[in-house]
């Protein structure tokens, strides 16, 4: 996961996690594997969520949910070319499952969100026609818009308490250069006109 330039939010997940040195990712699966027996869970789909201090070495486990990651779904059939529900279906059946490694079209993908810091009221979002021009210019792309003209950011449900959500975007590409690159030029491709909110009306 990449945070933003301010470093307090996080930006988008990357998939694979080429940017995490590999003993990093083998000690997650070690202690991941060792919990999960320990508790006796099995038969079943999860995904564990980690913290890592790159400077002093030390990885910290967050959390394990016993259920798949939605948002992780696309980014394997964009890479992998197939979805980790098809894990799920494995499972149910008795079946040992696997993914299979880079057979999709795209070496690397990603979650990236559209957000916006101030309060504001949405004057217009991105059409049809844009949506659609960014899904051709670049394959295997897919949004979500979260919000809808007239809605004020600070009214929305589900929202962070520090930036508002605009649009989920999700995006492969060859390499990670290359996927930065779409990120930006798809964000220039989706106007979201937003209509600050000042201090009278917020009151």
């Amino acid at each position: 996961m990449h945070k933003d330039e301010s470093g307090l939010s996080i930006e988008r997940p990357d998939y694979p996690a080429r940017t995490v040195p590999q003993h990093v990712q083998e000690q997650a699966i070690a202690t991941t594997e060792t919990l999960l027996h320990h508790i006796g869970f099995d038969d079943g789909c999860f995904n564990a969520e980690y913290m890592w201090d790159e400077q002093r070495e030390v990885l910290r486990l967050i959390e394990v949910n016993t259920r798949i990651s939605q948002s992780h779904s696309v980014l394997f059939a964009l890479v992998d070319g197939r979805s980790n529900h098809r894990v799920a279906v494995d499972v149910a059946l008795g079946r040992r499952p696997s993914m299979p490694e880079d057979r999709g079209d795209l070496d690397v993908a990603a979650r990236y969100r559209i957000t916006h810091d101030d309060d504001a009221v949405v004057r217009s979002v991105p059409d049809a026609g844009d949506i659609e021009g960014v899904e051709q210019r670049w394959p295997g792309t897919r949004i979500a818009l979260k919000v809808e003209p007239g809605d004020r950011l600070s009214r929305l449900l589900h929202r962070d308490s520090y930036r508002y959500l605009l649009a989920d975007v999700y995006v492969g590409a060859p390499d990670v250069d290359a996927l930065a690159e779409r990120i930006e030029d798809i964000e220039r491709r989706l106007p979201f006109d937003l209509e600050p909110v000042d201090d009278e009306r917020s009151a």
